[in-house]
């Protein structure tokens, strides 16, 4: 019986584990690490939740068009203690940020927190 409950737990630990990596691993398949940009633009909507925070911007183009970013960074809790709070980035605001692209020109970038300029 002791053998099956240590087993038990050690299957549990495991797929834990397991699960908790999986998370994580979309980061490195959703952007480039070697890429990095900076755009500008009016963020319209801001999902402030776990387990990403995501801000949507409209981005004006090259040819004057206007494009929708999906914006991530990272969780509620590491914002906060970075100094974030949830009126950091309000929809209306006009920023420039920067950070890591998203991977085969998907309009997506993973903000580099200390990039962030709020613009008049």
């Amino acid at each position: 019986m002791k053998r099956i409950v240590i087993l038990s737990a050690a299957m549990s630990w495991a797929a834990l584990t397991l699960q908790s990596a999986q998370g994580h691993h979309a980061l490195a398949a959703n952007y480039d690490v070697d890429n990095i940009g900076t755009i500008e633009g009016l963020v319209v909507e801001v999902f402030w939740a776990n387990p990403h925070i995501h801000y949507y911007m409209e981005v004006m183009n090259d040819a004057g068009e206007t494009e929708l970013w999906d914006i991530e960074s990272s969780n509620v809790s590491t914002m906060q203690r970075s100094g974030w709070e949830r009126n950091t980035i309000e929809v209306g605001d006009r920023v420039r940020i920067s950070g890591r692209l998203g991977r085969n020109g998907i309009r997506r970038m993973e903000l580099d927190k200390e990039s962030l300029e709020v613009l008049e």
